[in-house]
């Protein structure tokens, strides 16, 4: 590596290092104003665990603005000084300059990629500093789980996420023509590899042509007996046939997991990458009209790795221009520049929420368009 292509590296590493200080204390401030609970917090080692994992959500999105605001800054206090003028006359080819930051921005990319495993970075630093540190609130509480596919719908009051447990609990279970068959209020509930396990509620059953669902030795039986006798004389009720109340009740054949419609009922730029995969792979409705802006959201943290790259395409499109320009007039030009892809890409995102266009399209048209427009502008400034 030549001395200068360390120079230009290193000029653009203080730029990056400096833009990401800026933008972390930023959130850091945020963070202490939205969130009180952190003021409150007396061991620093718990307050370093919260904003790393405050920091770590927001480290895939800072990547391609300090890769913009590095290489932008670079070139253009080297214009300033004069510096790319005498690289110019030295035979220096625009390429040349530049490819030093190219390198770089492909590794940043590659880092951010990484980056997107929050929990495991997460997790490694508190393996780091060790001891004893807070964990994530993983209670979601009240929300409805409709599986159309089975006939049964859930009612939850709260739903762990980290262990699979369950509080109060309704459960409905209807036939082929939409006909209740049993419900089930329970105090608490687990999901296991052996199905759901009940304890302390009430077991309701309705007549069916199967006969009348029962409770004996904790499981659930079908008695054609009580049917027989509804046949002969022709009674069918909605009402419930067999009330019992139990201590423990057990569903082997029953795996409905309320992870999914757990985590729709947060918003999607509160999940992380992974999150957000484990909600799209496994949710039953895979063509719900729901999963939009959560498919959004993790296609906008797939683009932000290619982003790292087109940032700096970007910004080297603004910065490598034939005549001299002030560092006041790029600036400006790049919030203008700024200003119109945000235009561009909450319109697309807007449109990608409403299902009109795939997510993947919806995200890729403003990056699309900043590489043809960043290619044609050094192409012209060659």
């Amino acid at each position: 590596m030549k001395i200068i292509e360390k120079y230009l590296i290193c000029e653009w590493l203080k730029w990056f290092g400096l833009c990401f200080l800026v933008l972390y204390s930023l959130l850091f401030l945020q963070l202490l104003t939205d969130q009180d609970e952190f003021l409150e917090i007396k061991s620093f080692r718990t307050f370093l665990v919260l904003f790393t994992r405050f920091a770590l959500s927001y480290l895939s999105w800072l990547f391609p603005i300090g890769c913009f605001v590095a290489t932008l800054f670079t070139f253009s206090f080297l214009a300033k000084n004069r510096e790319l003028l005498a690289l110019d006359t030295s035979g220096c080819s625009p390429f040349f300059i530049a490819r030093p930051i190219i390198g770089v921005a492909i590794i940043i990319s590659f880092l951010s990629w990484y980056s997107q495993d929050t929990e495991k970075l997460e997790q490694w630093f508190k393996n780091s500093i060790g001891g004893d540190e807070p964990t994530k609130n993983t209670i979601v509480s009240s929300f409805k789980m409709r599986l159309q596919s089975v006939h049964r719908t859930w009612y939850f009051q709260s739903f762990d996420l980290l262990h699979g447990t369950a509080k109060q609990i309704h459960l409905y279970c209807y036939d082929e023509n939409g006909s209740e068959l049993y419900r089930i209020r329970s105090e608490s509930a687990r999901l296991s590899n052996k199905g759901w396990h009940f304890k302390d509620g009430v077991f309701l059953g309705f007549s069916s042509s199967g006969g009348i669902p029962v409770v004996k030795n904790n499981r659930i039986f079908w008695d054609p007996s009580v049917n027989s006798f509804d046949e002969i004389l022709n009674f069918r009720t909605s009402s419930p046939r067999y009330n019992k109340r139990f201590t423990e009740l057990h569903l082997p054949e029953v795996f409905d997991d309320p992870t999914p419609f757990a985590l729709l009922q947060a918003k999607p730029q509160d999940l992380s990458f992974e999150k957000l995969s484990e909600l799209i792979d496994n949710f039953p409705n895979q063509n719900s009209s729901k999963l939009n802006p959560y498919r959004l959201r993790r296609t906008q943290l797939l683009w932000n790795v290619p982003g790292c790259f087109l940032a700096v395409m970007c910004a080297l499109a603004l910065s490598l221009r034939n005549e001299q320009r002030s560092v006041g007039f790029i600036t400006g030009l790049s919030l203008f520049y700024i200003l119109v892809f945000y235009i561009i890409r909450s319109l697309c995102d807007a449109l990608g929420e409403k299902g009109i266009i795939s997510d993947w399209v919806a995200t890729g048209i403003p990056f699309v368009l900043v590489f043809v427009i960043s290619v044609k502008m050094i192409w012209k400034n060659r």
